[in-house]
């Protein structure tokens, strides 16, 4: 079960209102909501007084004190052991898929010089996918052993190669990077190479880095989603504690760097000069 908790602190008025609200008991309300085989424990607490007693609210949330779904301006004291939950696996899965699919589409796709940076190699599978469509990768990781292993099977299938290694040098030859991991490390990219990556960077990162993903969410999921709560968050959850795999297989309509969105399309237009 996910368990996700929001929190509502009326208006608190002013004079007698005022008075009458910091009088009220706060109000607790839990509902379960089911779909598509996911049930969603909703935790309402109502602050009449503005404040939260955590104590009042433990007891409904249990175990699942460690993986809470809330909104990210909530704050939980360390003691109490509440945190709200966080990972980054279904927006890793949301810019690789988008970048498979760009590549897919891109006219001569062969001649444009990929680059995946992967440091804790948490893309092992994903090496033969690119090099359907690639003739010139790199991949910059830690972990080179692993992908030394993947790259000799993709070469006995198939005869293709790739550059694997540490050197973040080899980024500045790529037109396309491909980021799941975090980048928190400045990166030799260039100015007019494009950067998909899952997360913002922690970093000034050169070129044109887009990190926000937009997709339709399942029919269903909307009847059961906190309305305070985004729906990549929320399918984030669905994705990482409800065994919603299937959300896996989402490829994003649309990406954006903050100032701007851009599609599938523009971005093929656009890495199409390279090719």
């Amino acid at each position: 079960m996910i368990t996700a908790l929001s929190i509502i602190t009326p208006e608190q008025g002013k004079g007698i209102k005022r008075l009458i609200n910091s009088l009220r008991a706060n109000k607790i309300s839990v509902e379960l909501r089911r779909a598509r085989g996911v049930c969603v424990k909703h935790i309402t607490y109502t602050s009449y007084n503005g404040k939260i007693n955590i104590g009042k609210i433990d007891k409904y949330i249990g175990t699942q004190r460690n993986r809470l779904l809330c909104a990210e301006e909530y704050g939980f004291p360390k003691e109490s052991g509440y945190k709200r939950f966080y990972s980054p696996k279904f927006a890793s899965r949301l810019c690789t898929n988008m970048a498979l699919k760009i590549l897919e589409k891109c006219k001569n796709s062969e001649n444009i010089t990929l680059g995946l940076y992967d440091p804790e190699g948490s893309l092992h599978g994903y090496l033969a996918r690119v090099l359907e469509f690639c003739c010139e990768v790199y991949v910059i990781t830690d972990c080179t052993e692993g992908y030394r292993a993947e790259l000799d099977a993709v070469m006995d299938e198939f005869g293709a190669t790739a550059v694997i290694t540490k050197q973040r040098e080899e980024l500045g030859r790529c037109d396309f990077i491909i980021a799941p991991d975090e980048i928190a490390e400045n990166l030799p990219v260039r100015e007019d190479a494009l950067v998909l990556a899952a997360r913002s960077p922690k970093v000034g990162t050169k070129g044109l880095v887009f990190s926000k993903y937009y997709f339709k969410m399942p029919n269903g999921f909307d009847k059961i989603k906190p309305p305070e709560l985004s729906e990549d968050y929320f399918c984030s959850a669905l994705y990482t504690l409800g065994s919603q795999y299937e959300l896996g297989s989402i490829v994003p309509t649309m990406c954006s760097n903050g100032s701007s969105s851009q599609t599938v399309q523009s971005i093929c237009a656009y890495l199409e000069r390279f090719a």
